[in-house]
């Protein structure tokens, strides 16, 4: 019996780097025996006219491609997107949908399941979704299709709990991020205290979406303001993660006089092999953190603004929580360089974001809705 994974958010030709964590959720559930198929409802500008493609993926997903110059409109027709996959979808009706993030798979994927009347499950990745269910127009819509669900699947606890707040009714079952820790073996930096030489790593991708929200221009002020108070220091940055802002946060540090290494997008976990002295993640809101576990699971400390999403686990030997702007970031940096401290191997439940338990939780969640591989 088939699941169909629906979402918008997934890698593709464009955007190779693009939310790889539900294509890891998606074939962790299939390693762990379950029957699930993918539909990837990529809209692309293009043309005045849609040009409306179907093809298949190189993990056997079905890719829906629209190019359109009104590509946007369709985020806020979710109800079409579906109508059109109900009457032409190439492959095997499913037994149940499970929709990925709010807007707009999320209301997609339970119009599509309000079409073939099949159960719906939903697993939410977006720091913005319980915003958006409170909202006058998005929430309408939102609260209806969620509360359908048999069951929501949040990646943290700290999301269902804002979900859990909007839908009370809805059940919430976390279900982590797949980390593959391959490349991250433990391995601290061997920071000396008051170093000649402290090197600080950002990963995050420069794009407007994320400019509210990742806050890159701290860190680089952070480490400016280090300087004037440590000049004979070398403050390094490397920043791993591309996109428009690049040249705009490049000239930045330039001005800043910042010492700062712009690697651009690398491959999923290349960057554990820089070595760094601390990880800067300066941000104002986080469902998940998948790249502070990744740092935490090779060894390296963490500095990070004090968000619910890192309360309370997020203390020393595993980094330092901080008020928000770059003078709380540039103290917390100095302490670390006077007093570095040695992240433990076990400092948290690392196994518990492996592919094969994560597969496995969604499969017996399956299984519990009546669908059996």
């Amino acid at each position: 019996m088939k699941v169909l994974w629906v979402t918008n958010w997934y890698p593709s030709v464009e955007a190779p780097y693009r939310s790889p964590f539900i294509k890891a959720q998606w074939l962790a559930a299939r390693t762990a025996g379950a029957d699930a198929d993918l539909l990837h409802v990529d809209l692309l500008h293009g043309p005045w006219l849609p040009q409306v493609a179907w093809r298949r993926g190189s993990e056997g997903e079905y890719v829906l491609r629209v190019a359109w110059r009104g590509w946007k409109l369709l985020y806020h027709l979710p109800w079409l997107v579906a109508a059109y996959v109900a009457k032409r979808f190439p492959g095997p009706r499913p037994a149940l949908i499970h929709g990925q993030v709010l807007i707009p798979a999320g209301i997609t994927a339970a119009s599509l399941a309000k079409c073939w009347r099949l159960p719906l499950v939903h697993t939410e990745h977006w720091n913005l979704a319980p915003v958006k269910l409170r909202s006058p127009f998005w929430g309408y819509f939102g609260r209806r299709a969620l509360g359908s669900a048999r069951a929501v699947l949040p990646v943290s606890q700290h999301l269902a709990n804002q979900l859990a707040e909007v839908l009370p009714m809805v059940p919430m079952t976390v279900v982590p991020n797949v980390m593959d820790w391959r490349r991250f073996a433990h391995r601290p930096p061997q920071t000396q205290p008051m170093a000649n030489v402290f090197t600080v790593l950002s990963v995050a991708q420069l794009i407007p979406l994320n400019q509210r929200i990742k806050k890159t221009e701290w860190t680089l002020e952070a480490l400016a303001e280090l300087a004037r108070r440590h000049p004979n220091v070398q403050w390094k940055y490397v920043h791993v993660g591309g996109g428009v802002r690049a040249d705009e946060l490049a000239a930045f540090a330039t001005n800043l006089g910042v010492d700062a290494q712009w690697l651009g997008h690398t491959a999923p976990g290349a960057w554990a092999d820089l070595e760094v002295d601390v990880l800067a993640h300066p941000t104002l809101d986080e469902t998940f953190g998948m790249v502070v576990y990744e740092a935490l699971h090779r060894g390296i400390p963490v500095v990070t603004t004090d968000i619910p999403a890192f309360q309370p686990w997020l203390v020393p030997p595993a980094g330092l929580r901080v008020a928000p702007g770059p003078g709380p970031l540039a103290d917390a940096l100095e302490a670390l360089w006077r007093s570095p401290f040695q992240v433990p191997a076990d400092i948290l439940p690392f196994n518990e974001f492996e592919a094969a338990r994560v597969g496995n939780r969604l499969n017996n969640l399956y299984a519990k809705f009546g669908v059996t591989s």
